[in-house]
């Protein structure tokens, strides 16, 4: 019994939560899994050198190197303290062109692939492969590179060949493609009813790339299986496996999430449909009881296990630590800056010398004090937007949306969309977008004089568009998303 809870442990990644790691209940709990023969961890949070320390002592407890993924489509500092953020998928399409800019981009992501690495990591949950055609899309949104199968593709293609030629593993998402959605599969679980063909496009050519992983989404497509997909025979073995001929390692979407709540048994069966990893259950003991009971029951023959196994532990095998010099993580401020510049794209601009204008800025949405600082040095003062005032000055309106699991800060409240809307209507405005880029589509952004669109609402994304400001405003980036600026 003990030899099949560690096979069906050994399937599992566990979450990790870095901030807890000074906890000693919680390591003891960490231990208890290395004890019991878990695969790997996703890692959440934490500090630096305290995570790298951490990582680096528990890969020496195991004889197999552990699994240690986390989801750095931004940068290990989307997830790590002291780490470095790049732009979003969304804007590193907008200011990058493969060709043109092919050494620039590999810099960009030879940032990523350093830290990561030099960190402990050894799978990057990205690229991102979902392509982004509901404007309304509540989780993917400025994740995925564009609304375009093709650019979703070269892209992806990009990420995955850089990531390798450095030994880091990637993992595409989310099979068969989650950019359709209108519901947030951390909350519920989202129907898709568009043809899937244009969505499985980056899927394809990522394989074809030697990608090592992909990572199933909970969604259902009732075109495909009245079952959701990481639950579903027809979509991970016959689809993904067959049809596509993938030969890497199928990860769940985090088991954690909302979307298969009302299913029974869901860690048993997305083994039984092809997953060879349950990613992030909310507690890996209980999947791992969960699964010795479906064994008991019938409802899957070890024989599935003990081949998900054989393909896990060959993955395993594989893996190495590597030593990251000093010199690799050098010089990257001025990269990441750049970047950041490079993302901002003017959609149009019909104010001529704005460095001489008095402007005020309005902050609406989910914007945080130390942002309305930046644009305090700028300008002087800053306001958010209830509290604007009609006056000679040029508003500039910031606003601020945020794409986040379960969050619901990707589009504008009603009540600033209104008051911004009548800024627009009475004065000549500045409109500048942190974030997701179809929130603007709720605005009259016709009437507004300049409007720019900037795929993240982080610092360096406001420090990069002051600096732009300041130097005229000349656009770098191109929306890679259909935008209608006429309405």
């Amino acid at each position: 019994m003990r030899e099949l809870r560690e096979t069906i442990l050994s399937l599992i990644i566990a979450r990790l939560d870095g901030d807890k790691i000074s906890d000693k209940n919680y390591i003891k709990q960490i231990e208890s899994l290395l004890n019991d023969g878990i695969g790997g961890f996703v890692l959440f949070g934490g500090q630096y050198e305290e995570i790298k320390e951490f990582l680096f002592s528990i890969q020496n407890k195991t004889s197999k190197p552990l699994i240690i993924a986390s989801d750095i489509e931004r940068g290990v500092g989307q997830q790590i303290k002291h780490g470095t953020l790049i732009p979003s998928q969304m804007g590193i399409a907008a200011g990058f062109d493969i060709q043109k800019n092919k050494s620039e981009l590999k810099d960009l992501y030879s940032i990523v692939v350093n830290e990561a690495l030099d960190l402990g990591l050894n799978l990057a949950l990205i690229p991102v492969l979902d392509v982004n055609t509901e404007k309304e899309n509540p989780i993917i949104c400025t994740r995925a590179f564009s609304d375009n199968p093709e650019i979703v593709s070269e892209f992806g293609k990009f990420v995955i060949k850089i990531f390798k030629s450095y030994g880091l593993a990637t993992c595409g998402k989310h099979f068969p493609g989650h950019g359709s959605t209108k519901i947030d599969s951390h909350l519920a679980l989202p129907l898709v009813y568009e043809d899937i063909n244009p969505h499985l496009k980056p899927f394809a050519k990522a394989i074809k790339e030697g990608v090592p992983t992909i990572m199933v989404g909970h969604l259902l497509l009732p075109q495909l299986d009245t079952k959701p997909a990481t639950l579903s025979d027809n979509i991970i073995n016959k689809l993904l496996k067959r049809d596509l001929a993938f030969r890497g390692l199928v990860l769940t979407d985090a088991m954690n999430m909302k979307a298969l709540k009302d299913y029974s048994y869901p860690n048993a069966l997305a083994l039984k449909a092809g997953a060879d990893i349950i990613l992030h259950p909310d507690d890996p003991y209980d999947a791992l009881k969960e699964i010795v009971n479906a064994c008991k029951k019938g409802l899957i023959n070890e024989k599935i296990i003990q081949e998900a196994v054989k393909k896990v532990d060959d993955f395993r095998i594989k893996l190495k630590n590597k030593v990251i010099t000093p010199q690799q993580l050098a010089n990257k401020n001025f990269n990441v800056h750049m970047a950041f510049k490079k993302t901002i794209t003017v959609l149009k601009n019909e104010l001529n010398g704005l460095k001489s204008k008095k402007i005020i800025p309005y902050l609406s949405g989910s914007y945080s004090e130390n942002l309305k600082k930046l644009f305090e040095n700028q300008f002087g003062s800053a306001f958010d937007i209830k509290n604007f005032k009609l006056t000679d000055s040029i508003p500039l309106i910031a606003l601020f949306t945020n794409v986040k699991a379960a969050g619901k800060e990707y589009e504008i409240r009603p009540e600033e969309k209104d008051i911004i809307n009548n800024i627009i209507s009475k004065q000549d405005t500045i409109l500048i977008s942190f974030g997701n880029p179809y929130a603007i589509s709720k605005l009259s952004i016709r009437k507004a004089k300049t409007v720019v669109l900037i795929y993240d609402s982080n610092e360096p994304a406001v420090m990069a568009f002051l600096d732009l400001f300041n130097e005229g405003l000349k656009s770098f980036g191109k929306p890679p998303i259909k935008i209608d600026i006429d309405q």
